[in-house]
């Protein structure tokens, strides 16, 4: 389907400067995706609570079914109170590395973000001394006309 005319006539400049067209560009892309962005943050944390929700209905209807199916058949479901403190150890073990894992993600992210700022500011840094570079070297040459 092609655009209708304002919308073409919004990409075209009075001046036609490919700079001026191109920051235009980017900032039309770039607010296309930071308005995009939290729709899809939305529907992965959607995905990940139906997940969650299969997960333990999953786990919950495995468990009452094979309780049930021992209680009819006559199995003792009593177990030794070694078994029960594995059971017991295993699930504090479990919930201890899944917090550490929390932990190290958490920082990672962190670290990350902090890295990300720390390019940009060395970005406007190389850029400005660039600028400062370019305007030395154009300042030599005579100006065209």
């Amino acid at each position: 389907m092609s655009k209708s005319t304002s919308e073409q006539k919004e990409f075209r400049s009075e001046t036609k400067d490919i700079y001026t067209e191109s920051k235009h560009s980017f900032e039309k892309i770039r607010g296309n995706v930071e308005k995009t962005m939290p729709q899809y943050v939305q529907s992965l944390t959607n995905l990940q609570q139906e997940y969650f929700a299969a997960w333990g209905n999953f786990v919950s209807t495995a468990i009452s079914n094979q309780q049930e199916y021992a209680q009819k058949i006559g199995v003792d479901l009593r177990a030794p109170e070694a078994a029960i403190k594995v059971v017991h150890d295993y699930t504090d073990g479990i919930i201890k590395a899944i917090d550490v894992q929390s932990k190290v993600l958490l920082t990672i992210l962190d670290a990350s973000r902090q890295t990300t700022k720390a390019i940009s500011e060395t970005t406007n840094s190389f850029s400005e001394l660039n600028h400062n570079i370019a305007n030395s070297w154009i300042s030599t040459w005579p100006k065209r006309n």
